[in-house]
């Protein structure tokens, strides 16, 4: 027999989440496939008790906050940014790959980014733009280059260009380097840089629940267990991050905050 009856559908949450880190709510890293990722709030309680009148005040302190999950991708330049500066990511060099004749569509003045990047996130080199026709354009004259975030090369037309019109297709020419490796070296560093770290569940509408610790850092260190060869699941190491009280944020809203539009 049932007790009551559901008080409001919306706030039943299904599914898991998209976890990203990053050292600002502007640079947050998606961090891929998870598994069994959990929120944990904590603190210790406070009481003061007086000789007569029983306890007098009641409170809390050492509040902290917990995401943790098992991480099904071993990124290193993710695993550098979870880890906030406590190791040295670098790439590895491959052999430089030559690049021609790669079409784009110049609107407006927006900027297309280019297909192949250097993996070093660096701009491409040896980088030749003709028209349509063939007819060479110059770099600051008739296009300018930029490298996104992502660190992908990007050209976009100068809105005075005699040589490309707007909305005209262009042929690029260009030498980028991939990576052959990287690396991830640890040990003689002794801090570790907060991060900020939020995990959003999205339903089949699109209506998100979002949890975002605002200063973070990593609670315990790398734990890659090998599973065996013939087995199933992929190495998962386990992850937790320690989220602690912002004292630049107004009180009452310095350790997280949840987000929810579909329980509204």
């Amino acid at each position: 027999m049932a007790q009551t009856t559901v008080q409001n559908s919306n706030a039943i949450r299904f599914g898991s989440g998209k976890l990203e880190i990053g050292t600002s709510i502007g640079s947050l890293v998606n961090i891929g496939a998870i598994r069994n990722a959990v929120f944990k709030e904590e603190w210790e309680d406070v009481e003061v008790k007086s000789d007569n009148a029983g306890i007098v005040k009641v409170g809390i302190k050492e509040h902290v906050a917990y995401i943790e999950c098992d991480m099904m991708e071993v990124d290193l330049e993710n695993l550098n940014t979870i880890r906030g500066d406590l190791d040295t990511y670098s790439t590895v060099a491959g052999t430089p790959v030559s690049v021609t004749d790669e079409t784009h569509t110049l609107e407006g003045t927006d900027f297309v980014k280019l297909d192949h990047m250097n993996g070093d996130g660096t701009e491409v080199s040896s980088i030749v733009v003709t028209d349509a026709s063939d007819n060479a354009a110059v770099r600051n004259t008739d296009y300018v280059v930029a490298v996104d975030s992502d660190g992908y090369t990007c050209i976009a037309r100068v809105s005075d260009s005699t040589v490309i019109s707007d909305g005209e297709g262009i042929k690029v020419d260009y030498s980028y380097t991939p990576s052959s490796a990287a690396t991830l070296t640890s040990g003689g560093k002794t801090s570790i840089s907060d991060r900020v770290v939020r995990i959003t569940n999205a339903d089949e509408n699109d209506k998100i629940f979002r949890i975002t610790l605002y200063k973070a850092t990593v609670n315990e260190g790398q734990n890659i267990e090998f599973p065996a060869d013939d087995g199933d699941d992929p190495a998962m190491p386990h992850l937790k991050m320690k989220g602690v009280l912002d004292v630049s944020r107004t009180a009452g809203d310095q350790l997280y905050e949840i987000y929810d539009e579909q329980g509204v």
